[in-house]
């Protein structure tokens, strides 16, 4: 799987596909528990199709995926937000996905909601660093709901 989304995330950096934005990420997964691993992960984020919510906040479409050193995978779709657009700004997102516990932690059940929130810096006019946090959870829909604490550092790129 690392090598699947290592060729990926070439493919969009060389050939400019679809994407308005692409971040690859890179982190702790569950570091507050006893499961911890690595994480990799791609975000796409659709700054073209954004619209607005009454006219107070736009959201952007997000897809993106992560795996993690124990196995554990999870494909997901939402929206988020940037407040502020100097260069030193913040992204709030929400999703839902499917996920997969392979060898990592059981969540409860396939279907989980993710939070996140990231700091960016960007270098220039096309790239940006950050820190993230995500938290991952199913809401309640399982007696078993341990949720998951993950941190990571980012790269985006804008095209």
């Amino acid at each position: 799987m690392r090598i699947l989304l290592f060729i990926v995330s070439i493919l969009f950096f060389h050939l400019n596909l679809s994407a308005n934005s692409f971040s690859i990420f890179g982190g702790s997964y569950d570091y507050d528990d006893d499961n911890t691993s690595t994480l990799y992960g791609l975000n796409y984020h659709l700054s073209d199709n954004a619209f607005s919510v009454f006219n107070l906040i736009d959201l952007n479409p997000v897809i993106g995926g992560f795996v993690t050193a124990k196995s554990a995978t999870m494909f997901y779709s939402g929206f988020e937000t940037n407040i502020g657009q100097d260069s030193i700004y913040l992204n709030l997102s929400s999703s839902a996905g499917i996920y997969s516990n392979g060898d990592g932690k059981d969540l409860g059940n396939a279907l989980q909601f993710k939070s996140e929130v990231n700091l960016f810096y960007r270098l220039g006019k096309s790239s940006s660093i950050g820190l993230g946090s995500h938290h991952i959870s199913n809401a309640g829909l399982s007696s078993v709901n341990p949720g998951t604490n993950n941190f990571y550092l980012i790269f985006n790129r804008d095209f």
